[in-house]
């Protein structure tokens, strides 16, 4: 059977979408000349990783890529369904691993997909169906999501949930940011650069206040958490707590605040009072 060559171009093209290249065409076309029913195509790439801003530091975090195929039942059109990756991050002994479905998961290429994988999150565009359209609408909405692995969890197939946060859950990265204390912020272009860096799934380095000092950070978005994940140059998470010390005095005051309910009238002699846990009232968070 001859090859669709239509599907075939289609193809190479999709896996140069993904951030591919055009290394996989030739194993891609022998695949397909042999009319194999299903297959699966692997890649590995290496980073430097995203944490270090040194452009010469070795590139040691390895990510494994394998790509399923399927062939249409009655015919002769492929498709490619789901990507799989490992990533061998560096200083650590058990991999990090995720299957994305192509479709359900947007169309994550492979660059996103190892920013998923090293505990970075994103905003990319995204097609959806616009509501009380009809299944098969050809139109579709587009919108920008932010997406976030919980690679502390797996599900029964052993992935980690795909958190895709769209415009009304309220993350707001520009307003989220101009609440810490970054210098840079107050220049348009550094500013503009800092956004597309947490857009992209990036680390911003900048420099952040902290007591009577700046001092150098890598910035991370945290769309699930609506916040910032900062980090000084050696890693070590920067809290709110350390940024704004006397906010963190305040929780702790209204914390240990309590009130106990009122006791009931004494005219009501069928009530008996009860002080247990359940009646204790905390204020705060």
């Amino acid at each position: 059977m001859a090859i669709n060559q239509q599907n075939l171009e289609y193809l190479q093209k999709l896996q140069g979408n993904l951030g591919f290249g055009d290394k996989l065409n030739g194993v891609l076309e022998t695949a397909i000349s042999r009319e194999l029913p299903q297959f699966t195509l692997g890649i590995n790439n290496v980073h430097r990783p995203l944490d270090n801003k040194d452009i010469n530091a070795l590139k040691t975090d390895v990510v494994q890529f394998q790509l399923h195929y399927n062939r249409q039942k009655n015919g002769d059109t492929y498709f490619l369904n789901a990507m799989d990756v490992t990533l061998h991050k560096t200083g650590e002994s058990v991999p990090r691993k995720q299957t994305f479905d192509l479709d359900r998961d947007h169309r994550i290429t492979a660059l996103q997909a190892y920013k998923l994988l090293s505990g970075l999150s994103l905003e990319k565009d995204i097609y959806v169906r616009p509501k009380g359209s009809e299944p098969d609408a050809a139109k579709s909405e587009k919108l920008k999501a932010w997406f976030k692995l919980q690679l502390d969890v797996t599900d029964a197939f052993g992935n980690h949930p795909l958190k895709v946060l769209r415009p009304e859950y309220g993350f707001q990265l520009e307003n989220t940011l101009d609440k810490y204390p970054i210098k840079a912020l107050a220049k348009e272009d550094s500013r503009t650069e800092g956004l597309q860096a947490l857009r992209s799934g990036n680390y911003w380095s900048t420099e952040i206040k902290l007591g009577n000092k700046s001092i150098p950070v890598n910035i991370a978005a945290n769309p699930v958490m609506k916040s910032m994940d900062i980090f000084d140059k050696n890693g070590r998470e920067i809290r709110d707590e350390d940024i704004w010390p006397e906010k963190a005095v305040e929780r702790s005051a209204v914390k240990t605040t309590t009130v106990y309910h009122q006791e009931a009238p004494e005219q009501d002699h069928n009530f008996v009072q009860d002080r247990s846990a359940d009646n204790v009232v905390s204020r705060g968070r």
